[in-house]
């Protein structure tokens, strides 16, 4: 066997990425679940001890989410979402207290 022989016994470790229908049904499942999370309250689906009943309430979504879409991409998703929330909160507060948006990029004269 040399470096750069390949043997048939062993089996190739790479993933397909997921075709657009997959990709659909993943976003279709994801949007289902943040909905349940926004319906019931909750903030950070993967702090699980502070939201173990409301969680419940969510758990057919949840399920479909996980079987519909990557491991990596549920939680990528559940990260943003809180990321979106607390920035979605904190842009509102600012905005209450007086705080104006600069425009973005930040033109500098």
């Amino acid at each position: 066997m040399g470096l750069f022989s390949s043997s048939s016994s062993q089996q190739s470790s790479t993933t397909v990425a997921p075709n657009r229908s997959k990709r659909e049904q993943c976003w279709e499942s994801r949007d289902l679940y943040l909905d349940c999370l926004e319906q019931n309250k909750i903030d950070n689906p993967n702090d699980v001890k502070k939201y173990q009943e409301e969680l419940k309430k969510c758990q057919k979504q949840s399920d479909a989410f996980d079987r519909d879409c990557a491991k990596s991409w549920v939680s990528y998703f559940k990260d943003k979402y809180v990321v979106d929330l607390k920035k979605e909160r904190f842009l509102r507060e600012m905005e209450e207290k007086g705080g104006k948006q600069l425009p973005f990029p930040i033109q500098r004269k």
